[in-house]
């Protein structure tokens, strides 16, 4: 009796835990598809036989726990030097965030460098990252910089005249403000059109995780697969108006 060949070695199934954190509308266990960053990696890991867990943590610890040795890796993360002598990152950015300032409505003001913003109080969340420029300004103590836990923190310091400028990704400093403010508060905030900056996001994994240039092979590969065939977009676009129909809209004053 003739015996089946084994399975190769690309055909194997693989598994891998990746941290999980709320930032909407890009990633959160508790939006439609688990947001639009999240229903896009577990897709292109499952186009190669790949299966995602999560591990649900803060913001914060989403990155640094992986840096750590804690979990296998992240996803949504952009290169910085310090998590690059530690991860490993996928060759292909999954998504590219447009970073912007939220400022109160009844702000004025003109800059045309980062380094114009020395006079103002700009507030930043632990772990995050908005640009070289702007790490390297902090760095040498050209900007003023509250760090706080939350972005939510973030926002209701602006309300409170805590801080002036607060750097976030648009889309997700906007459905922030839709879902956590009430209508009063959000009409004293606005954003700013002219970015900051524009970083792609990858898939992260610890550099000393056994398969991890396989898996990242493998996301590539499916990630590929999802781009030819079209099925990305529609991915995208089905979360999207998902994301919508599901979002709630705070209204009433605290």
């Amino acid at each position: 009796m003739a015996m089946a060949a084994p399975a190769t070695r690309a055909d194997a199934p693989l598994s891998v835990t990746l941290t999980i954190h709320d930032y909407p509308p890009f990633i959160g266990m508790d939006l439609p598809y688990g947001g639009l960053l999240t229903r896009v990696v577990v897709e292109a890991f499952k186009a190669s036989n790949v299966t995602v867990k999560f591990e649900r943590v803060s913001s914060n610890r989403a990155i640094t726990g992986v840096m750590m040795g804690l979990y296998d890796g992240g996803f949504g993360w952009a290169h910085t030097p310090e998590r690059d002598r530690k991860l490993l990152y996928s060759d292909t950015s999954i998504y590219t965030f447009r970073m912007v300032f939220f400022q109160r409505r009844d702000m004025q003001m003109n800059w045309n460098s980062l380094a114009d913003l020395g006079n103002y109080q700009i507030g930043t969340t632990l772990g995050d990252h908005y640009s070289e420029e702007f790490s390297a300004l902090h760095a040498q103590r050209k900007l003023k910089v509250q760090e706080a836990a939350g972005d939510l923190n973030n926002m209701r310091k602006l309300l409170l005249g805590r801080i002036d400028l607060f750097p976030m990704e648009e889309e997700a400093g906007k459905m922030l403000m839709q879902t956590s403010l009430t209508e009063a508060e959000q009409a004293r905030l606005s954003y700013q059109s002219k970015p900051i900056s524009a970083v792609p996001t990858y898939v992260v994994l610890r550099r000393d995780l056994p398969n991890a240039r396989e898996l990242l092979d493998r996301f590539e590969q499916g990630y590929r697969q999802l781009q030819d065939s079209g099925q990305l977009l529609r991915l995208q676009t089905e979360t999207r108006k998902a994301m919508l129909a599901a979002t709630p809209q705070k209204r009433t004053s605290p």
